[in-house]
């Protein structure tokens, strides 16, 4: 099988065929800083997915799992998946709607740091870290152009390649946005990127500022990635 190795958003990404490892560098390390696992837990799983690991000198050592780790047999632990369509941040879903494929999805977050059998932080994938406030609480924090990213899970590869435009009322204020898409998704887990390019300026006194041009697409290497840490 032909081995692929690029550079992923400014650190190192290789696919060898179905799974996904990836390594960074943590922006915010603590000093004398345990090895933690990182890990997802889906909605309806009552256990979370291992993922990967932070070592002691904060290099994060992403190995995604195939995508049977999050299939079981058990309904009553089974992870809660929906339509591709609302597994997007932003979708067009009601308005202009595109053809969104036929595939069950779903964005899994927080991506967190687990250690000794407890909770520990949360980690933030973006290239500036202000956007880590208004990913936080997006009624009352405005946000800024730049890039966040989201772990999202497809039963199916899928492809989505298209743009859309939606409104969206604010009290007296009508907001215009458009959402230009550019996936390839494998089966599985899946890093996307959300690159804001246009803020609509709210009224403060009614709510945030809200993105108007939003960009999706898969991960490239330019893309600058800043992995910094909230911890608990």
């Amino acid at each position: 099988m032909k081995q692929q190795l690029f550079t992923f958003l400014g650190l190192l990404l290789c696919i060898l065929g179905h799974t996904q490892t990836h390594t960074g560098k943590l922006e915010n390390p603590l000093k004398n800083m345990p090895e933690m696992d990182i890990v997802l837990w889906p909605m309806g799983m009552d256990s979370a997915v291992n993922i990967g690991k932070l070592t002691a000198n904060g290099t994060l050592e992403f190995n995604f799992p195939e995508k049977e780790a999050f299939q079981s047999a058990d309904t009553e632990n089974q992870m809660v998946a929906d339509d591709f369509k609302y597994a997007l941040r932003f979708n067009c879903i009601g308005q202009d709607e595109p053809e969104y494929p036929i595939v069950m999805a779903t964005s899994i977050s927080p991506i967190s740091l687990w250690h000794k059998n407890r909770y520990v932080g949360v980690l933030f994938p973006v290239t500036d870290e202000r956007l880590m406030h208004w990913m936080e609480d997006e009624a009352y924090n405005n946000p800024i152009e730049g890039t966040f990213y989201e772990i999202v899970y497809v039963a199916e590869a899928t492809t989505l390649k298209t743009e859309c435009a939606t409104t969206f009322q604010f009290s007296e204020e009508t907001v215009n946005a458009s959402y230009h898409y550019q996936l390839e998704l494998e089966a599985g887990l899946n890093v996307i990127a959300y690159t804001i390019e246009d803020i609509h300026k709210m009224n403060s006194k009614v709510t945030s500022n809200k993105p108007s041009k939003v960009v999706v697409k898969n991960v490239q290497a330019e893309d600058g990635i800043k992995w910094i840490a909230k911890y608990f």
